[in-house]
C-alpha cells in the first residue's frame, strides 16, 4: 500500500472519538449509554486489523518534518477523563499495544466537580420518563416568562425539538436546553435541582465514583499515552466572550501541570466540537498544536486544518474484527491507496 506523503498532498487519518466505555451496569449511574468493553475489544481487533495506530503528535511530526504516515493512520481519542478509562480502557490499549489521547476536563479531574453534560446523561440515565423532565423544563420556564431573556416553551420546541446524530428529538430537546438554550440564571438551578433531587445530593463523592483522578492520569501518561486539556467547565467555547474563552482555555490546561506536561505543544478537544476565530487564535497564542471537533470526517493534515481536525464516533466502526471494511475504512484505503 502506497504511503501518504507530504510532497504529494495532504495526508488523511482517521481520529475516532470515545466517551463512555464501560459495562452498562457499572458506574455511580446505570443505564449511562456506553460502549461495553467487550465490544471495545472487537473494535480495537478490527483497528488492529485494517488500521495503523499512531500516536496523536504523530499526525504533528508528519508535518513538520515532511514525514510520511503510515497506511490508514488512525488516532484514539477519549474524552472527559472518565475513570473507565483506566478501568476499562488502559487495559485493553495496552494488549493491543495501541497509543491513545485522553481529555480529561479540569474541573472534574481537579475539582471534582460534575460536568453539566454528564448530569444530564445521568438525569436521563435514572428516569424512563423523557416527559417528566420536558415537562419540569417548560413549568421552569413558564415561571420566568416576566424575565425578557425567557420565551414561550413553543419558542423553545421550534428550535431545539429536532433529532441530533444520536439522540431522537425529545431526548436532544432536553439535552440542548439544559446545556445551553435556557438563560443561565434558569438553566442552573434546574440543572443543579434536578440532579440532586433524581441522581446524588453528594457531587463531590459522585464525581469520585465517576472520573479518574490524578494519580491514574500519571498512570496513563507513565504507560505513554498522551493526556491534552478538554475545557475548564466543559463549556461551549462559541457561547462565550473572546476574554471568557481566554479564561476557559487557561483553567483547562491546569490538566497538565500535575502532570509534568508543558503548557507548549499540548493538544486540545472543544466541548461539544465547538469553536470560533476566537478560539482558533486563542489556542494559537497558547501554543496549541492540535485541536479536534465532532464533526464526522477524515482528518486532513496541512497546516491550516490542524486545530480543527474531525473525528468519527465509536460507532462509525464496526464492533467484530472479522467483519467486512465498512465505509469508513473502505475511505481512509482509497486515501492512501489510489490504486
Amino acid at each position: 500500500m502506497a504511503e501518504a506523503l507530504i510532497g504529494q498532498g495532504p495526508a488523511l487519518a482517521t481520529v475516532v472519538m470515545y466517551h463512555f466505555v464501560q459495562p452498562s451496569a457499572d458506574g455511580p449511574v446505570s443505564g449511562l449509554k456506553s460502549l461495553d468493553p467487550s465490544a471495545f475489544r472487537g473494535q480495537l481487533a478490527y483497528i488492529r486489523r485494517h488500521y495503523t495506530p499512531v500516536s496523536v503528535f504523530e499526525l504533528v511530526r508528519s508535518l513538520e518534518e515532511r514525514a510520511p504516515l503510515p497506511p490508514r493512520p488512525i488516532v484514539l481519542t477519549f474524552d472527559d477523563g472518565y475513570r473507565s478509562h483506566h478501568r476499562y480502557v488502559f487495559p485493553l490499549l495496552d494488549a493491543f499495544s495501541m497509543p491513545a489521547v485522553f481529555f480529561p476536563v479540569a474541573s472534574a479531574l481537579l475539582d471534582r466537580h460534575v460536568l453539566d453534560v454528564n448530569k444530564i446523561q445521568c438525569l436521563l440515565a435514572v428516569t424512563d420518563d423523557v416527559d417528566r423532565l420536558v415537562g419540569a423544563i417548560e413549568t421552569a420556564i413558564e415561571r420566568e416568562r416576566h424575565n425578557s431573556r425567557v420565551r414561550a416553551p413553543s419558542e423553545y420546541r421550534a428550535k431545539w425539538w429536532k433529532p441530533s446524530r444520536w439522540d431522537p428529538a425529545p431526548v436532544a430537546y432536553i439535552k440542548r436546553l439544559l446545556q445551553h438554550a435556557l438563560p443561565e440564571p434558569i438553566r442552573r438551578p434546574l440543572l443543579d435541582g434536578l440532579f440532586r433531587e433524581l441522581v446524588s445530593r453528594d457531587e463531590a463523592a459522585f464525581a469520585d465514583e465517576l472520573y479518574m483522578s490524578v494519580g491514574e492520569a500519571r498512570e496513563l501518561c507513565a504507560a505513554g499515552m498522551t493526556v491534552g486539556a478538554h475545557g475548564d467547565r466543559h463549556v461551549r467555547l462559541p457561547t462565550l466572550s473572546r476574554a471568557e474563552q481566554a479564561r476557559e482555555i487557561d483553567g483547562a490546561l491546569r490538566v497538565l501541570d500535575p502532570l509534568g506536561i508543558p503548557r507548549q505543544g499540548f493538544a486540545y478537544s472543544y466541548a461539544n466540537g465547538e469553536y470560533d476565530d476566537n478560539s482558533l487564535a486563542l489556542l494559537r497564542e497558547c501554543g496549541c498544536r492540535l485541536a479536534f471537533t465532532t464533526r464526522p470526517e477524515l482528518a486532513r493534515i496541512a497546516v491550516e486544518s490542524m486545530l480543527t481536525l474531525p473525528r468519527i464516533d465509536t460507532i462509525d466502526l464496526p464492533t467484530h474484527a472479522d467483519v467486512a471494511p465498512n465505509e469508513w475504512t473502505r475511505r481512509a484505503a482509497t486515501a492512501t491507496d489510489p490504486s
